[in-house]
């Protein structure tokens, strides 16, 4: 058994500028391109990091499910199921963090399916400020739908690294600095040479992880990565490709988010894997392999089977 994604969808950025509302949008047109309704939601996993005015309580997944209408009066429903919300936040890492989360709470039948969203915009929610040398984030949302199959079929254990040193890239409000305008502002800084960092951490990582599901050396990681699409976090526009290069592949051979001002951050997974089966880069390959590399420095990959067997594309739902 494993976890399946049964829809996704994709928040373009509007005039808004609100995390809430990418998120909520998002969520929605996950579950009407999958035939459901809200309250067919047992569980709503929010992994956005920079939100409307600096929100910091209430909890931004609360927010999200009111805005969706998730389960809010449940007392009065006929079957009385409540819904369950949160945030998780750990930056371009935290969507496969809530895939890991969401498929232990489907294995435990404590949920059925469970809606993962992901939205970031700069807090005075202007959209001309994202995707600056002062703020690198897109202002966009996406969305993804989590259930669980009796196959093989879906992602396979979620493998983390990290490194030592520096966070690489910080976020911040300077309260002493921005006054009566903190709700308004954030300060995000890059270190030095950080991009090269995380690319070596993204190479790690994906050899780790090939490592841990097949028992390969660098050798035989090289052949695992045969019929496998990469699908990867954005930190830079090159990243993808400049990964994919150090890995010995094809350029195509990893997704490289189009369309989008900035770095899709908490967004860039559910972006490259959407842009991905709508352009049909799916076909072809046996496996997805899922990575993210964020601040701290840190890294999330995981492998996600096409099909029970592995072989062929298909994928179950729609998106």
């Amino acid at each position: 058994m494993a976890t399946v994604i049964a829809s996704t969808a994709l928040s373009p950025a509007d005039d808004t500028g609100s995390s809430i509302g990418y998120a909520a949008s998002a969520g929605s047109a996950c579950l009407q391109q999958a035939g459901l309704t809200p309250a067919d939601v047992d569980v709503l996993i929010n992994v956005g990091v920079y939100r409307d005015s600096n929100i910091s309580e209430p909890s931004v997944a609360a927010l999200i499910q009111k805005r969706i209408g998730i389960n809010l009066d449940y007392l009065h429903d006929a079957d009385r199921r409540a819904a369950f919300s949160f945030d998780l936040m750990n930056g371009a890492c935290g969507v496969l963090n809530a895939v890991q989360a969401g498929g232990a709470l489907l294995a435990a039948g404590s949920a059925r399916r469970v809606l993962v969203v992901s939205a970031d915009t700069h807090p005075s929610m202007d959209p001309a400020k994202a995707g600056t040398a002062e703020f690198p984030y897109a202002a966009t949302g996406a969305a993804l739908l989590l259930e669980r199959t009796d196959d093989a079929r879906g992602f396979g254990r979620v493998h983390h690294r990290s490194l030592p040193g520096g966070h690489g890239v910080s976020g911040y409000v300077p309260l002493t600095e921005a006054g009566a305008e903190a709700r308004n502002t954030i300060t995000v800084e890059r270190e030095p040479g950080v991009l090269q960092r995380m690319l070596d951490l993204a190479v790690d990582s994906v050899q780790g992880c090939l490592a841990a599901e097949y028992g390969t050396d660098a050798a035989g990681s090289q052949t695992a990565l045969d019929r496998t699409l990469l699908v990867t976090s954005q930190p830079s526009p090159d990243f993808a490709s400049r990964l994919a290069k150090r890995l010995g592949l094809a350029s195509d051979a990893a997704v490289t988010v189009e369309g989008l001002t900035g770095d899709p951050h908490t967004s860039a997974l559910a972006y490259g894997f959407r842009q991905a089966q709508d352009a049909g880069r799916l076909a072809g390959h046996d496996r997805i392999l899922f990575l993210a590399v964020g601040a701290g420095l840190g890294s999330a990959a995981s492998l996600y089977r096409l099909s029970a067997d592995t072989e062929g594309a298909g994928l179950r739902g729609t998106a």
